[in-house]
Parts: C-alpha cells; sequence; structure tokens
C-alpha cells in the first residue's frame, strides 16, 4: 500500500504542476493575443464637420471619407430656410472643426451661428464662395400673361469648358487664429446669356437678393465640391492626395450628370414647368428651362388668390399638364392648382434635406437628382 501511495501523490504533484504550467502558457497567450489586437487597431484621427444642407453633407462624405464625421443640422423632413438650431446644437458646432454651409441666404440661422462661433477654433466655409449667384429678379416670374409668351426654346449647351481654372477668394475664419484666404481659380460655369423672361413672380415681399439654390446646377456643384476639398486639405494636409483624388471622381460624376440632364433637355417637348416654389432658376440659366413657382424663393412666401388664377391661366393657355411637387414643401396651394388645372402630380426633390424615405433608400446626391431627371422627362413631354 505504502509504495502505491508515494506513486499516487507524486501523480497529484505532477499533474498540479503540469495544469499550471498550461493556465500559465494559456494567460501569455491570452495577453500575447491582446497586445497582437491593440497592434492592429490604429486609431483614425477625424475632422467633426457640420453641414447645413443634404448636398454638402454628401459631398463632404465623399471627399473625406473615413477621415470625416459629418453631422447635417438641419433634420429630416426639415427645410432650411426656416430651421433653427438648439443651443445644444450650436455648442456641438462650436467644439467641431468645420462648420460648412450654402451662404447666399439660404440658412436664416446661419448669420447668427457665426456670430456665435466668434473666438472658437473652427474652420467656417461659405460653399458657394465663388460661384456667380442669379439675382432674385433674374428669374423671377410675372404671373401677368396678357401677353402672348414666346418660349424660344433652343436648347444651347455651350461647353462647360471641364477644364476649368476655378478662381475665387475662398476666405475662412479660423476662429482667433490667422485669417486663412485661398485663390482658386474658377471659371464662371453659368451661361452669359441673356434671357428673356415674360413671367416674373413677385410675390411682393423677396427675402433673398441672390437664388442660393446653387446646387441644383451639377457645374456649379463642382465649385461647392471643391470648396469641401480645399478646407479639408487646410484642416488635415497630410491627406491631401486622398481628398484631391475623392473630389476629382466627384466632379467627373458632376460633369456626367450635367451630360445627362442636357439630353434629356434637348429631346423634351417643352421648356416650362409648374413647381411649388420657384427654387429652379439655375435650371434656366444652365440648360433653358422656365419654372413657374407657386411660391416664392422660400416657401413662406405664398402667392396671393389673383396670382394662383393666373398660374392656372397659364398652365390651361400652354397646355400644363402636370404639377411638381417637392418632398419637404407643404403641398395644400399646389394642390389646388392641380385639381383646377386637372393636371397630374410629379415629384422634383429640391434636395435641400432628406425624407425619411430617402434615408432608408440610401438616396445619394446623384440619385435624387437622376429622379428629378425623369420627373422633368415625364413634365416636359
Amino acid at each position: 500500500m505504502k509504495p502505491t501511495y508515494y506513486i499516487l501523490a507524486l501523480i497529484l504533484v505532477l499533474s498540479a504542476f503540469l495544469a499550471a504550467c498550461g493556465g500559465t502558457e494559456e494567460e501569455l497567450e491570452e495577453v500575447d493575443s491582446g497586445e497582437d489586437d491593440n497592434a492592429v487597431e490604429e486609431t483614425i484621427e477625424t475632422l467633426e464637420v457640420f453641414t447645413t444642407i443634404f448636398p454638402l453633407e454628401d459631398f463632404a462624405n465623399k471627399i473625406g471619407g473615413e477621415f470625416v464625421e459629418v453631422t447635417n443640422m438641419v433634420p429630416v423632413g426639415a427645410d432650411a430656410h426656416t430651421f433653427d438650431p438648439t443651443p445644444r446644437e450650436m455648442i456641438d458646432v462650436a467644439e467641431g472643426d468645420a462648420f460648412i454651409y450654402n451662404g447666399a441666404g439660404l440658412e436664416g440661422f446661419a448669420d447668427a451661428l457665426i456670430d456665435t462661433l466668434e473666438g472658437e477654433d473652427i474652420l467656417i466655409v461659405q460653399a458657394s464662395e465663388g460661384i456667380d449667384l442669379l439675382d432674385y429678379d433674374d428669374h423671377s416670374h410675372d404671373h401677368d400673361h396678357g401677353h402672348e409668351e414666346d418660349h424660344d426654346h433652343d436648347h444651347e449647351h455651350e461647353e462647360h469648358g471641364h477644364e476649368e481654372d476655378h478662381d475665387h477668394d475662398h476666405e475662412h475664419d479660423h476662429g482667433h487664429e490667422e485669417d486663412h484666404d485661398h485663390d482658386h481659380e474658377h471659371e464662371e460655369h453659368g451661361h452669359e446669356e441673356d434671357h428673356d423672361h415674360d413671367l416674373d413672380h413677385d410675390h411682393g415681399h423677396h427675402h433673398h437678393d441672390e437664388d442660393p439654390h446653387v446646387w441644383l446646377d451639377p457645374i456649379l456643384a463642382i465649385t461647392l465640391a471643391e470648396n469641401v476639398k480645399d478646407a479639408f486639405i487646410e484642416l488635415m494636409p497630410e491627406q491631401e492626395e486622398l481628398f484631391t483624388d475623392n473630389f476629382e471622381a466627384l466632379k467627373e460624376e458632376l460633369e456626367q450628370l450635367d451630360e445627362d440632364f442636357q439630353e434629356m433637355v434637348d429631346a423634351a417637348s417643352k421648356d416650362t414647368f409648374i413647381v411649388s416654389h420657384a427654387g429652379y432658376g439655375y435650371w434656366h440659366e444652365r440648360y433653358g428651362l422656365e419654372q413657374i413657382g407657386i411660391s416664392g424663393m422660400s416657401p413662406t412666401e405664398e402667392p396671393s388668390q389673383r396670382q394662383i388664377e393666373e398660374i392656372i391661366e397659364h398652365a390651361e393657355e400652354n397646355d400644363l399638364q402636370h404639377v411638381m411637387f417637392e418632398q419637404n414643401i407643404p403641398t395644400q396651394i399646389s394642390e389646388v392648382v392641380k385639381d383646377e388645372v386637372g393636371a397630374e402630380a410629379v415629384y422634383l426633390h429640391n434636395l435641400e434635406a432628406l425624407i425619411d424615405e430617402d434615408v432608408e433608400n440610401n438616396e445619394d446626391y446623384f440619385s435624387l437628382m437622376r429622379r428629378n431627371i425623369e420627373a422633368l422627362r415625364t413634365a416636359l413631354q
């Protein structure tokens, strides 16, 4: 019995020792494994960017890629004309790296927010800087149809010279640090030809001296995108090559979109459309299309009863069989016009803000603009 006892005791001691060694090896493996995981995980420094309208949000994401975190201030379904940020949202912006807004009077809250940001270490970028903006009266519409209108629809599409030299003074306010002046050469993308507008849509009060809806023109949108790119390079110069490559890819896609838009216009039998608000003047400058806005430049500029009657009259006289609604604009007055004319509803997307359906469908600037091309193809047939 005694020898057996010693053998058993020895086996127990050896088992305990081996178990302890095994545990140590496993612990060492776990430590090594953890170290490997930490080595693989790299922290990517990102820029905290705040935008005001969807095209700027989309362009910022496309250009900045993984190096930006973009928040669009105007919520889904809202309107940049009338949106007001909360104090908490203004504090969030002040803690960010860049505030990118359209300008030209679009965002009613922008001036107050910029005043609040004074002294903060944040880059402020007016994306429309360098664009030759349309005056409101350049494409306003007067529904005084006592005279016969002669819409000369010769879709002259001058070359946009896609080798443009971009010249604009891109002034950034970068907090209490030095002012940043950017001189980029921008060839004027807009046509310089004179357009005779027989329709003068004067609602008696203009909230804009200039038309801010520049993103709806794919060629002018190139300037918006370039201003975003330049801001990112200023904030993160080590990623200049990536930001530039992403911008060039975006620019190429915008130029293709412009060509597709022009092809649709060239094939259309009409050149005039009725729409819920007068936000599409740049399509006249670029493609020769006439808008009849039921509301003014801002959706809050509602027409008088007489103006509604004139729109209906004009639609009947010119066989306009569609009324174009928008995704975030109240529909009541447009419904009245549609019903009186006996027209069909077609939807345009002004791209200022998404709606829930757009988010669910993962829409971007290009998918929404191509939907607009198809909607116009229907309305202008």
